[in-house]
């Protein structure tokens, strides 16, 4: 616009329009009309209009405002920036990590990386995701167990990129030596590093404090993309990007984009904002089942099956889960936790108190 402006191709006058003293601006548009806004007033408006104006978007970061005010295209260094951060995440096998504070728009931000993705690649690269709403785009497929991204993983060809949120929540056992989801996590995560001809990225949603971030998912990361503040803090539109996790942990900061765009609800990668995302390490034996790289095709013999016999005889009843919203879930499970799949994380360990045993040793619901 301020190109355009600057032509004469518009009917307005760019100093005007810079000026956030509307007086001044009128002032500066009645100059130019009467052909001396190039006189003492005219010079003198301008270079007091422009210098406040300048002040106060450098106190602010507006990017857009300095680059109007410069003639330097907002586009252009918006551009810029995100070059910079696709070229960093479209290299094969990539691990990219967003950490932020709750509510400073991760998921939005790493939507937007895959859609400017999949627009570097001419629409040849295939996304998983566990996110409500992008799976609406043909190719976009939603998965939320890890046996599911495997699968994907080993069966799609091409390009691919896997964009997983709130694994913080669901992949913190790691954080704890000793358990079976560290060895499951372990094994997971390589094994889509190396999946089908490696290509496969992954773009993990994580929560501000670091410990909250399983070990493999921090030191691993290529790329980590710190989100800055909320909407109302005037930083939403603002990251930091490191080139990995040591770079992050040193302040080595690499670049700082601005002007992020929002992808709103209505578009074919808009996220479901009511969904809270779920992911479920559903492997009992990882090493069995992930040989080189791959989820193996008859992976669902290596599972629990003493466990599968007991939950086999149980009958379905109510999920004792609560929603995010709140409320409860009532969707039916099998499950001896009484949980559904999508709410197993609210599990502590001991079986459902709703089914008994009677004196015969068989379960009644």
């Amino acid at each position: 616009m301020a190109d355009t402006l600057r032509r004469g191709d518009f009917e307005a006058s760019i100093d005007a329009v810079l000026s956030d003293d509307e007086l001044a601006g009128d002032v500066m548009l009645r100059l130019e009309d009467q052909g001396i806004e190039d006189g003492p007033l005219g010079m003198l408006l301008r270079r007091q209009t422009s210098s406040d104006m300048l002040r106060s978007a450098r106190r602010s970061s507006d990017v857009a405002s300095m680059s109007a005010a410069t003639g330097l295209s907002d586009s252009r260094v918006e551009a810029t920036g995100y070059d910079l951060l696709l070229k960093r995440c479209k290299p094969a096998a990539q691990q990219i990590l967003i950490k932020g504070p709750k509510g400073s728009g991760k998921t939005v931000l790493g939507i937007d990386i895959v859609r400017r993705l999949f627009a570097e690649f001419d629409g040849e690269l295939s996304v998983a995701t566990n996110v409500r709403g992008p799976d609406e785009h043909e190719a976009v497929t939603f998965v939320e167990t890890m046996s599911g991204l495997l699968e994907w993983v080993r069966d799609t060809k091409g390009e691919k990129i896997a964009l997983m949120d709130e694994w913080s929540t669901t992949m913190n056992a790691h954080a704890h030596p000793g358990g079976d989801v560290r060895s499951t996590v372990s094994r997971f995560v390589n094994a889509l590093r190396k999946g089908t001809g490696g290509s496969t990225r992954l773009l993990i949603i994580g929560h501000e404090h670091d410990t909250d971030i399983a070990a493999i998912l921090r030191t691993q990361a290529d790329v980590v993309i710190h989100k800055a503040g909320k909407a109302d803090e005037g930083l939403a539109d603002q990251a930091a990007v490191y080139d990995g996790w040591q770079s992050y942990v040193k302040d080595d900061e690499a670049l700082k984009i601005r002007g992020l765009a929002d992808v709103p609800a209505s578009s074919t990668w808009g996220a479901d904002t009511n969904y809270f995302a779920y992911f479920e390490p559903d492997l009992d034996a990882p090493r069995e089942q992930i040989k080189r790289g791959k989820l193996v095709k008859d992976w669902q013999q290596y599972q629990d099956e003493a466990q599968e016999e007991q939950e086999s005889d149980l009958e379905r009843i109510k999920c004792r889960g609560s929603k995010s919203g709140g409320g409860a879930c009532g969707q039916l499970t099998d499950h001896v936790s009484g949980f559904c799949g999508y709410h197993r994380d609210q599990w502590n360990g001991d079986d459902d108190p709703r089914r008994v045993t009677n004196d015969e040793g068989d379960d009644d619901t």
